[in-house]
């Protein structure tokens, strides 16, 4: 069987550069339309969202695409129908269970955030939610059988369909009221699922029907309750952030509208900018889970080792001068693309960002070395190891929050943290299998700082739209030439699986 990672990655890194330009075309007259406290709420009702939608969902995606792909393995398709099955069957159990919490108590923990706009909001969850987790179990089904391009055109529907339902409702409601607004941007989100589910259930239930054989139930439940509490770690700690970080911030002397404006700047601005290159790391994470998966259940270990060391050096190369590039324009970046914004917060943007890029880059090692823990069948460590971070993280942040000089930075150092634990406990247990050429990390982190001290230097003397266009040109010019081994390595390895989608 030929190695599809990268080819899976490609389509995906594909799809979410289509994703993240939609989602930036989104993001950025939203923040206009409903203003940075606007995007603080949006963000901190998106923190819960994310948290009920891991325990619909998160562990169900990994554990079918593991599964399946181990069936695949063993040519036993049969039993794929009952995994299917019996991931609707928890995820609309689940998702049930957590809307009627909604709709019970939004306006409670709308309350309880410190953000009475996003009550209103939290209604809309009880139909995102089961929406939401059905994509999630057949993106999961179809990557079982390494075929990535519906998940691609999947999140590339959800974009679009977002992009144009949610900013006309919230410009049709924010006029109501900051609240309405918020509502509109969720009432597209939701839109977008309907469509999105609806492809993917088509293509789905021509491959495979719904079964519940009871061994495979056993089977599904084994892996899917470690991830999905596993998964729940990161998304627990970021709705703890939008609970706690405004009183937290506030405690350093800020009012509760500029603690929120912050929070804003950091979640949906800045932290919006760099998960763009997550793009890269998420797509080969996601692609490389059911490649081992399957080459573990063929018995090919040092498949596995020369997979693992390709698929990081080739994410790495194209990850870190994101990061750097991102840290070097970001201060003649952000005026253009958020004018009104950057009047008061530019200063606090520039540093965010350095510090966040870093946490990007630790994130991004993270979700590699899980990805193959969990194809290793080793649920329960993973876990483990997440909740080790999860609690360091929190520990921290409210250690750290709430010290003037360091405030909303809190959030980034904590993930680096988080990020630096697992990673670190990961390596420990996966030992000798995971092996990167040294070469192959210091070259591109060394050649990704030239090209920032470059581009910083060029920026400082030609500015404007005209100055990022050339810096951009001129960085990837730097950076590709000092890694020139690199280059004509990898642009061999990348035009050989474009040929192949």
């Amino acid at each position: 069987m030929k190695n599809n990672v990268g080819r899976g990655a490609f389509v995906l890194v594909a799809s979410g550069l289509v994703c993240k330009f939609f989602g930036g075309l989104f993001r950025l007259p939203l923040t206009n339309i409903i203003g940075i406290e606007g995007i603080g709420v949006f963000q901190m009702v998106i923190s819960i969202y994310s948290l009920a939608l891991i325990f619909v969902s998160g562990g169900v995606t990994n554990a079918l695409s593991k599964l399946v792909s181990s069936a695949r393995a063993r040519g036993d398709y049969n039993k794929i129908n009952s995994y299917l099955g019996w991931a609707m069957a928890f995820t609309l159990g689940i998702s049930g269970v957590f809307a009627l919490i909604f709709l019970l108590f939004g306006g409670q923990i709308a309350i309880l955030q410190g953000a009475r706009e996003g009550a209103l909001s939290y209604l809309l969850l009880a139909l995102l939610l089961p929406l939401s987790g059905l994509v999630g179990v057949f993106r999961g089904l179809l990557q079982g059988y390494e075929n990535m391009t519906p998940t691609a055109i999947s999140q590339v529907i959800q974009q679009v369909a977002k992009l144009g339902f949610g900013l006309i409702f919230a410009y049709a409601l924010a006029p109501k009221g900051l609240g309405m607004g918020v509502f509109g941007a969720f009432l597209g989100m939701t839109l977008s699922e309907v469509f999105a589910s609806f492809y993917l259930g088509v293509v789905t239930f021509k491959r495979s029907k719904v079964g519940f054989e009871i061994e495979a139930k056993k089977e599904f439940f084994t892996a899917s309750l470690p991830l999905t509490f596993g998964g729940a770690v990161l998304p627990l700690t970021h709705a703890v952030e939008a609970f706690a970080i405004i009183p937290l911030l506030t405690k350093s002397g800020l009012s509760q509208d500029s603690a929120t404006a912050l929070y804003g700047l950091q979640t949906g601005v800045v932290g919006a900018i760099l998960n763009f290159p997550l793009i890269i790391s998420v797509a080969v994470a996601v692609s490389l889970l059911p490649n081992i998966s399957y080459l573990i259940g063929r018995g090919e270990e040092k498949s596995v080792r020369i997979l693992i060391e390709k698929a990081f050096s080739s994410m790495w190369f194209l990850l870190i001068p994101l990061v750097f590039g991102l840290i070097a324009v970001c201060k003649t970046l952000y005026p253009i693309i958020y004018p009104q914004t950057m009047e008061l917060y530019l200063g606090v943007a520039v540093n965010l960002t350095t510090v966040v890029g870093i946490s990007i880059i630790c994130t991004a090692i993270m979700q590699f070395l899980v990805s193959i823990l969990q194809a290793s069948g080793l649920y329960n460590l993973s876990m483990a190891f997440h909740v080790i971070g999860g609690i360091a993280k929190i520990g921290l942040l409210f250690i750290l929050a709430p010290i003037g000089k360091i405030g909303i930075f809190s959030i980034a150092i904590s993930n680096i943290v988080l990020s630096t634990i697992v990673s670190a406990c990961a390596l420990i247990k996966l030992g000798g299998i995971v092996k990167i050429s040294f070469f192959d990390i210091a070259l591109p982190l060394l050649s990704a700082f030239v090209m920032l001290l470059v581009v910083r230097i060029f920026l400082a003397l030609i500015g404007g739209i005209l100055g990022l266009v050339l810096a951009v040109v001129i960085g990837m010019a730097i950076y590709f030439t000092l890694c020139l081994p690199l280059t004509f390595k990898y642009f061999n390895f990348f035009l050989n699986k474009i040929k192949r989608v």
